[in-house]
């Protein structure tokens, strides 16, 4: 029934909409050392490397290249962001309907982000806590960022899944790249941060508009678009985006 046989999930921007909770914990900062601060709309193009590259994207340019006043903001972000990352952030729709599935037909999952390990697991426990994630693996090195795929391949072993038997779901260039680099097929979100216009740049990945739609992913792979007689690369301005 399925082609595939598990997921690995990003989180930000993908299951959930964090995207208030991440600016307006960096605006705070950024505010306090009187430095221009984002909108949200700009935000999305800070977020998906981690807080270190959030945090210093989000700086003004000329202080970018001071490692010791970056990480100094960093570890206010970080303590700023531990404080309120549950004050505004939620599951985008349609995402625990697809979880219902996934637990249902017995099809392991878990998640592997760029967010700090310890606000990543808390989140996870407090949005999902009717489902079981295999694991879920937050930032702890630098070495280990994705899109370096260690700990997305760890993560498919512990789920019992081939690499090549596994779906990446993420919304941006990293996610893209983290599911190349672990041999999992790469599978795009357009109601996440990354533009539309990024994600479809991508030929060798599913470009999805609708959370129930990884279920087509999973049963049919990139056959998908031949067995609905669909384009890849449908006119986003036919689909309601996701806020």
């Amino acid at each position: 029934m399925h082609k595939y046989k598990g997921i690995v999930f990003d989180l930000d921007g993908t299951l959930v909409n964090s995207l208030e909770d991440l600016i307006d914990s960096t605006n705070a900062i950024m505010k306090f050392h009187q430095f221009p601060t984002h909108s949200y709309e700009d935000g999305k193009k800070l977020i998906g490397r981690g807080i270190r590259n959030l945090t210093r994207d989000a700086m003004p340019e000329e202080h970018r290249d001071s490692e010791g006043f970056v990480n100094e903001l960093t570890d206010m972000v970080r303590a700023e962001y531990a404080s309120n990352y549950l004050k505004k952030t939620k599951p985008y729709p349609g995402i625990t309907k697809l979880l219902d599935y996934l637990t249902a037909n017995e099809i392991p999952f878990g998640v592997c982000t760029n967010k700090p390990d310890r606000e990543a697991k808390a989140l996870v426990r407090g949005l999902f806590k009717d489902y079981h994630f295999v694991d879920v693996v937050g930032f702890t090195k630098e070495d280990l960022r994705k899109p370096n795929p260690a700990t997305t391949l760890a993560l498919a072993e512990k789920m019992g899944v081939k690499p090549e038997e596994c779906l990446y779901v993420g919304d941006s260039t990293v996610d893209y790249e983290t599911a190349v680099n672990a041999g999992m097929l790469p599978v795009l979100c357009t109601w996440g941060f990354e533009s539309f216009e990024v994600i479809t740049q991508f030929d060798d990945a599913i470009w999805l508009h609708n959370p129930m739609r990884i279920v087509d992913a999973l049963r049919y792979g990139m056959e998908m678009y031949s067995v609905f007689n669909e384009t890849p690369d449908p006119d986003p301005n036919a689909y309601k985006r996701q806020p």
